[in-house]
Order: structure tokens, then sequence, then C-alpha cells
């Protein structure tokens, strides 16, 4: 199958219009998409002790995953994740850490053809200290909040507005981490719930925000939830050795009695000025392109074949990102010095929304309907 675009030579503003077109042996269907393009966020006001802590992570990511990849326990990856193209066929794009990213031919996804077993992935989420820790900052609930969940909530909203004519009722988010965008749907007055494996965030959750998430694994127990309008995964699906379980598990979870529902979910995107620097600085990642943390990284054709596969039409694209920022991070790795970084918060933002109008951003969050 292919997957191509119609769209503007030039960009007009902050919002487009396209035309997705997937293409296979028997037929070729076309999606209108609406692609929204930036959100200016000033990353360096939500990290506290950069300089220190961008130093102490990356010896520890090093070193940790590193050993991870390096154990014999391992499990092979034998088909792509998102259209069962066999592994053998991949293309190795880049080796971080010692786990090796390949590209599936044919729907052009990266993913990790030897990973960790399930259970290491697991406990990792369910038992990291230091993953949870990036979430779970209590000085910086507000301020995250303000910055990355209520833009989030109020593009959502407005967004199922368009297609529905109402605003949504019922929210439930996977992946929930400390319970931000759960809140934020909550002050908005939508009736929003949130799944979430790890303990150190649900107690985060419920201390901060006074909201009891559900512990357990969503593709268990989703049919104890019945009739939302919308499900979110913001950045849930790359973590997941089976991105479509969940989409399959969301589909019968969505409202069926009216609107058909919708499904949002936050993307790492491999085509990206973020994976283009992480590549050349292969041992100093501790984000995006993280094996641990990203097990797989979506082009926007694989994004779209994954939901078109399990049922879902693409109908809107947001591109995002923190490409200027991890840039200019592993520029200061190189050289050991960060004031570029630290002393530039203003350029970043702007750059970076130069960087978002050209779809060359390190995230894309996908809307897709039944």
């Amino acid at each position: 199958m292919k997957w191509y675009k119609k769209t503007s030579l030039s960009t007009k503003g902050n919002f487009e219009k396209e035309t997705w077109i997937r293409q296979d042996d028997n037929k070729t269907e076309s999606f209108e998409v609406d692609v929204y393009l930036g959100k200016k966020t000033d990353l360096l006001s939500l990290k506290k002790n950069i300089v220190e802590n961008i130093k102490k992570n990356v010896a520890y990511y090093n070193k940790s995953r590193t050993d991870l990849f390096a154990q014999p326990e391992m499990e092979e990856v034998c088909c792509c994740p998102v259209c069962s193209e066999s592994s053998q066929n991949t293309i190795l794009k880049t080796t971080i850490y010692g786990a090796n990213y390949a590209q599936c031919p044919s729907c052009t996804h990266v993913y990790l053809t030897k990973r960790p077993a399930q259970k290491a992935i697991h406990n990792f989420y369910l038992n990291n200290i230091t993953y949870a820790a990036t979430y779970t900052d209590r000085s910086a609930a507000e301020s995250r909040l303000n910055a990355i969940a209520v833009p989030w909530v109020k593009w959502t909203i407005d967004l199922f507005f368009q297609k529905y004519g109402r605003k949504p009722k019922k929210i439930l988010d996977i992946g929930s981490g400390a319970g931000h965008f759960v809140e934020a749907c909550r002050r908005e007055g939508i009736d929003a719930h949130g799944i979430e494996l790890s303990e150190s965030s649900r107690e985060f959750a419920k201390n901060i925000w006074n909201i009891e998430m559900d512990g357990r694994d969503f593709t268990e127990i989703y049919t104890e939830y019945t009739d939302f309008d919308i499900i979110t995964f913001w950045g849930l699906l790359e973590h997941t050795p089976n991105p479509g379980l969940l989409l399959d598990c969301a589909k019968q979870t969505l409202n069926k009695n009216g609107n058909p529902g919708m499904v949002i979910s936050k993307l790492p995107r491999w085509d990206s000025l973020s994976s283009a620097i992480q590549r050349l600085s292969t041992d100093s990642v501790i984000r995006h392109l993280d094996p641990m943390g990203h097990i797989m990284a979506f082009t926007d054709a694989s994004a779209a074949e994954l939901y078109h596969k399990h049922g879902f039409k693409p109908v809107a694209g947001w591109y995002y990102g923190m490409d200027v920022y991890e840039t200019l991070m592993q520029i200061g790795n190189q050289i050991d010095e960060y004031d570029h970084l630290t002393q530039t918060s203003k350029l970043q933002i702007e750059l970076q929304q130069f960087i978002d109008d050209v779809r060359f951003s390190d995230g894309l969050t996908l809307v897709g309907i039944v």
C-alpha cells in the first residue's frame, strides 16, 4: 500500500486542509484532513536545573539502556507492528545504545527489531522512578498543566465541536501519567477518567488533583468502560508492542449511541529534526529515540495506516515538537557548554514554529473517527 497527500506548495498561517490518499492494489481512498501547525511553548520554563539534569540523565540513559539491550533475554520482533510485513525485509536506520531502529519497506514504520521482553517493558513503566519523576514534579504541576494539558484540552474540544456540533461529555485518557490532562478536562466540565499503570503517577494524581485513576491494563478491562466520546493516547502507542490492540479496544469503548466518537494519539515522528540530530549523536539520547521509551517511531504514512487498519478515518493532524530544544541540547552535549540552550528561550519558541510549519517536527497528534 502507499499513502500520499495533496497539499498546498506554500503554508498560509497555522492551518491547512490536506487530502490524504491511500492506494493499494484494489482501490484508492481519500481522506480530508485538517492540519494544525505549531504550539508555542516555553520549554525552558518547565525545566528546572536544566544543565545539571541533562548531564545526569545522559549518563543514566547511556548506561541503563546499553545494559538493558546487551542482556541475553531479548525478543525478536518478527513483523512490523503496523502492517505485519516481515522484519526480515526491514532496512536498518540507526543504532542507539545497542538498539536497532529499522524501517518497514511497506508502510515505512520505524521500530526496534529486537527489544526487551514485554514483562521488562511493563516493569519499566510500572516501577521506574526516574521516568515517572519527569511528570510528577510537584513544583511544576500547575505550570505543566497550563502549558501542555490545557492547550490539548482546548484543541480537543474545538475539534470535536467542529465535527459533531457539541462539546464532548466523556473522555477516557489511556496512559494518563500524572493526570494533568484529566484534571484539565475536569476544569472544563468534562467527565474525564484516566488509566495509568505507574503507581507513583497515580499517587501524584490523587495527592495533587484528587483524581483516582485506574491502575489496570486497559486491554484487559476495556469492556468496563462504555459510551465515551473521545479516547486519548497522549504519548502511549509508541511504548507498547501492539498499538493496534489498544485501538481495537478503544473502538469498542467509544459512544455507540449517536455520534461515533473520536480517538486522538500523540505520536513521535521519524521524519523530524530531532530524529536527524539524534542519529548523529547516538550516545546522548534522553528523549524521542530513547529505545526503552519509544520502541517505535511513526511516519505520517505508518500512523495513517495504523488508524486505517483498525477502523479509524484520519480527519485531523497537529504538528508540533521540541526539535530546536533537542538540537541545541545535543550541540551542548558535544561541546560541554549550554549557554546557547539556556539563554535563547524566545528564539527557540519562534524557530520551532518554522519547523512545525514545514512539518519537520518530532510530534504528530493524529485524530481519527470511526
